[in-house]
């Protein structure tokens, strides 16, 4: 298994030599919520280990970063320079840290993205197990139905109840150990009143029932504020991303024509990469905010 960005993968990070791990042991009293992002992220590796490979890998974009800057300025001028060596450092070191501190929160966002993928195939399964106890099946047998099914993530978290279940635990404590662990706050929530319910004794049917409505608002609503938001980042790519840019561009002509300064050609094309990044960012940011959801 690999996370994204990291030149290690979690195999070779488990595999670190021990004389390196005083690194990460000492990042993880800094990084302390680290070995709960792992487990939520359902990565099988300590914190030691993953903020050990963390600062190689990040050592080695530094690198890269360094080699990159160097051609860079060597292309632009033809010679070599101390200035040269002090640009391309500290390039490295810019790079090596933006790399390490992605390293850092990424497996935040895997249990971020498990949590949608809980979450968009949730409603299917919540309306399937209502139709099937409304039909007379049990909460067993039904839960059995949707470890088999394709629900993705769903019938992973289910199929461990009826492990559980199984093995001889009651339904409730099976539950519960389910609400404790599952990344969703939905799947959480609902858990819980599944629980509620057969602790007191009432109708799992009204349960689910009122569960399956309240998801379908709440994923009613994101839809509709997303759409309302989704006019003003389109106003925000406009402006950063062709409409700053060009009138950057005419405000250093202008000066450069008043105040008898040139523009270079590195300048413009450092002016188009921002406008590009900018872009590359802002869709990134947009696509994130399209709600997960299934109707």
């Amino acid at each position: 298994m690999r996370v994204r960005f990291m030149l290690f993968s979690i195999e070779r990070a488990n595999r670190i030599n021990r004389r390196f791990l005083w690194i990460g042991e000492r990042l993880s009293r800094l990084f302390f919520s680290m070995k709960y992002d792992l487990q939520k992220a359902e990565l099988d590796i300590d914190a030691p280990r993953y903020l050990t490979a963390a600062v190689f890998s990040a050592a080695g974009y530094g690198l890269l970063f360094f080699g990159l800057v160097f051609s860079l300025l060597y292309l632009r001028t033809g010679i070599i320079e101390s200035s040269q060596y002090t640009s391309a450092a500290l390039g490295g070191v810019l790079g090596g840290l933006m790399f390490f501190m992605l390293h850092i929160v990424y497996p935040n966002i895997m249990a971020r993205q498990i949590a949608s993928e809980i979450d968009q195939s949730l409603l299917f399964a919540l309306k399937s197990i209502l139709i099937q106890i409304t039909s007379g099946i049990s909460l067993f047998d039904a839960l059995s139905n949707i470890a088999k099914a394709k629900y993705g993530k769903m019938s992973e978290e289910f199929e461990e109840v009826v492990k559980e279940i199984s093995a001889g635990e009651s339904e409730t404590k099976a539950m519960e150990k389910l609400a404790i662990r599952t990344r969703s706050d939905h799947l959480k929530k609902i858990t819980w009143q599944l629980i509620t319910s057969l602790k007191s004794g009432a109708s799992l049917i009204g349960a689910l029932t009122s569960s399956v409505e309240g998801l379908t608002n709440y994923q009613l609503r994101a839809i509709k504020n997303y759409a309302a938001e989704l006019n003003l980042w389109i106003l925000v790519y406009l402006l950063l991303a062709a409409a700053v840019p060009t009138i950057g561009i005419t405000f250093l002509i202008i000066l450069s024509a008043i105040g008898g300064a040139s523009i270079s050609p590195l300048q413009l094309w450092f002016v188009v990469l921002a406008a590009f990044a900018i872009q590359i960012v802002l869709i990134g940011f947009i696509k994130n905010r399209i709600p997960m959801v299934m109707m």
